[in-house]
């Protein structure tokens, strides 16, 4: 119970400190027009108001003599979060973000799907090939032929052709 309000309030000082951020470092667009720092401020707004309307949410539900027990338990409370599916799960989207530029868009989806797949539960290969195939390839041709988003291709070689090979493949779509 103290983590949520901990994470919370932790968010809500990084989203300010991002919409401060993006609209002091980003160009200033016309005013007749949505610029690029408009949009993560757009976003970043309702992430702000979300994170304030949950922490609401917390203060009503729990009593404050609840509030300052959960801090007295902090020390349990950090260590099962430290052994959970949920920290976890944290840990290898922290992975796929290192390894997203030197393998590629396509092995580091792949390698991301498979490994939360197994963490959620699944144990049937054939099916948890499938969907990752499926899930994988409607990201790539959504951001990188709809979108026109460039994914990054990797730098191994082998994966970098596969990558180029399906750029020609979508190109005609």
């Amino acid at each position: 119970m103290a983590i949520e309000l901990i994470v919370n309030a932790l968010l809500l000082v990084f989203s300010l400190f991002c919409f401060f951020y993006v609209g002091a470092t980003m160009p200033k667009s016309p005013v007749n027009e949505l610029g690029a720092e408009q949009w993560p401020q757009a976003i970043l707004i309702l992430l702000i108001i979300s994170i304030v309307w949950n922490l609401r949410n917390y203060f009503k539900r729990n009593a404050h003599s609840d509030i300052v027990q959960a801090f007295k338990n902090i020390f349990p409370d950090l260590i099962q979060f430290f052994k959970s599916k949920l920290f976890l799960g944290m840990i290898m989207l922290m992975v796929m973000a290192w390894a997203y530029e030197p393998l590629g868009f396509l092995a580091t989806s792949i390698l991301f799907l498979i490994g939360y797949g197994i963490l959620l539960g699944e144990r049937r290969p054939w099916f948890l090939a499938v969907t990752v195939l499926v899930i994988t390839l409607i990201l790539y041709v959504g951001f990188s032929v709809f979108l026109g988003v460039m994914l990054p291709r990797g730098y191994v070689p082998f994966l970098r052709q596969i990558a180029l090979f399906l750029e020609s493949v979508f190109q005609h779509l």
